[in-house]
């Protein structure tokens, strides 16, 4: 008995290992070039569009992909402000889809997004993409890929 507790034991800690080691994590900053949106933001309605895309860039401000993404008012007030959103990153490795709920883009704003998929190098790609607006023009775009 104690051999196969044993064998459990390590079974487990080889399996996390394997597991740790096929996360990733991507850290860019998403710097909005061209966006629009169908409305008046000042007073949202059911339905509103705001489309963006972006230039996605490391650390050392280079271009390393871009994106761009659509997200439908799908909430008003009296009740908070939700916008249903699909967006797409593209990199050399692939594209990382994402999407789901979000407030509307707000400076300080977090919005957390569920990893549908992806192409090539990202095919197999589920996990978790956080966004929070920095300003403006910036957006803090974080990667946790499982």
């Amino acid at each position: 008995m104690p051999r196969l507790f044993m064998l459990v034991v390590l079974g487990i800690a080889v399996l996390s290992t394997i597991c740790e080691a096929e996360s990733k994590r991507i850290h860019v900053t998403a710097r909005v070039v061209q966006t629009t949106y169908t409305g008046n933001p000042a007073s949202p309605q059911l339905g509103d569009l705001r489309v963006t895309n972006v230039d996605l860039l490391d650390e050392s401000g280079i271009t390393i992909g871009t994106g761009a993404g659509v997200c439908t008012v799908v909430t008003v007030p009296p009740l908070d402000a939700l916008d249903e959103c699909l967006i797409t990153a593209v990199f050399v490795e692939g594209h990382i889809i994402f999407g789901g709920l979000a407030q509307s883009p707000e400076l300080g704003v977090t919005g957390r997004f569920g990893i549908l998929g992806g192409t090539d190098g990202f095919r197999e790609a589920r996990g978790q993409a956080t966004l929070v607006v920095t300003s403006a023009e910036f957006q803090d775009a974080t990667f946790d890929i499982d």
